[in-house]
């Protein structure tokens, strides 16, 4: 397949990082397919003007055929995805393969023995490669394998592809027939590109506020108590706060892990540097190497677009990936082809300022307000 156009489709796609790094790069990915309706909206507002569809689908009860069959393909030629983490994450439980989510691991494989793409790949949390004692890893490797691919897994750092943010992946690609697989060469990090600061990435915003006073969707602020917010006054830059957990950024440092979050547990959003305040759902964004043409409709709830952004992979990081799989493959890149045009969009603001203050003031939760702080004085 030289020098050819290549398809491919998202599995577990959330609002669609992979996707995106992929279609930036000039691979198209049809379809990303995701359970989580508030993610399949996200993902599908801002790819299917890329030529991209969002598709909520149970992937445990999907065959090949059905996914074919939705994004109206005979073939894909490349599989993307990364399979819930939670069960693998050093935040919360651990409980590995005991979590019932860790079976959607299963089905990621089984999908794609289905589905038989030349390449897929497999992205998770680093820690999915020691808990178990590793052996749902290696027992996932081994299954993919016997299907023909020769496999590389490792672990990777999206600060080295221009990512400011500490985030460590854990990346698996497979192509059928090769005994040998490359992984992208680092664009920063010593003796490369400088690693790209919170500063640079966050520091030409204005202040968190109302659409109508920034003009920067997805800005608008956390409301803190008066006492956490004479906390954060008093906090420095790189530094925890010592009663509400929260960290302060660096400006001249990489970010802290973006987490997202699952069920009622809310992480800590790390506090801006300059402003005292947890840092606002664009400001996240890109911080994982988002850029600002990715929107969250206002239909999606702040906390959504939060979660979803922890959740993604960092395009930058994809994009990498995908270049480096057209070139062991011989695959066309065609990036103008999907780059679309973002202002055929719906308009994503349907509320007044107004009306989106009264429904972020409805859904405030505690630990934004201090009352962790309030309790400890």
């Amino acid at each position: 397949m030289k020098n050819q156009s290549a398809l491919g489709i998202e599995l577990f796609s959330g609002c669609g990082g992979l996707s995106t790094g992929f279609l930036d790069a000039g691979l198209h990915v049809t379809a990303g397919f995701e359970w989580n309706s508030r993610a399949v909206d996200a993902y599908h507002y801002n790819h299917a003007y890329r030529g991209s569809v969002g598709i909520r689908y149970d992937l445990s009860d999907a065959k090949g055929r059905d996914l074919l069959f939705a994004a109206r393909l005979r073939r894909v030629d490349f599989v993307i995805g990364g399979p819930p983490c939670q069960p693998f994450s050093i935040v919360g439980k651990r409980q590995g393969t005991r979590d019932e989510r860790a079976s959607l691991l299963d089905h990621y494989v089984r999908l794609i023995r289905e589905l038989s793409p030349a390449v897929f790949l497999l992205e998770n949390v680093p820690n999915l490669a020691t808990i178990d004692e590793g052996h749902n890893l290696a027992g996932v490797q081994g299954r993919l394998r016997a299907l023909g691919s020769g496999i590389r897994c490792e672990l990777v750092r999206a600060a080295d592809f221009g990512v400011p943010q500490m985030r460590k992946r854990l990346v698996m690609l497979g192509i059928r027939g090769r005994s040998s697989v490359e992984f992208p060469k680092p664009s920063h990090g010593d003796g490369l590109l400088p690693h790209v600061t919170v500063r640079e990435a966050i520091g030409d915003l204005p202040d968190a506020g109302e659409f109508g006073e920034t003009g920067v969707l997805n800005h608008e602020p956390t409301a803190h108590s008066a006492q956490m917010i004479a906390r954060l006054k008093r906090l420095p830059p790189g530094k925890r706060e010592l009663y509400s957990f929260h960290d302060r950024l660096h400006p001249d440092k990489l970010s802290y892990t973006l987490r997202a979050g699952y069920g009622n547990f809310s992480p800590l959003r790390p506090i801006h540097y300059e402003h005292h305040r947890v840092i606002t759902a664009r400001e996240s964004a890109r911080i994982q190497g988002l850029s600002d043409d990715f929107i969250w409709p206002d239909r999606i709830p702040r906390l959504q677009q939060y979660r979803q952004v922890g959740n993604a992979v960092p395009p930058p990081l994809a994009k990498a990936f995908a270049h480096c799989i057209a070139l062991q493959m011989g695959w066309k890149l065609e990036p103008q082809r999907y780059a679309g045009d973002p202002s055929t969009r719906e308009r994503p603001l349907q509320m007044t300022d107004d009306e989106r203050k009264a429904q972020r003031r409805a859904r405030t939760r505690g630990a934004s307000l201090g009352k962790r702080l309030i309790a400890a004085e």
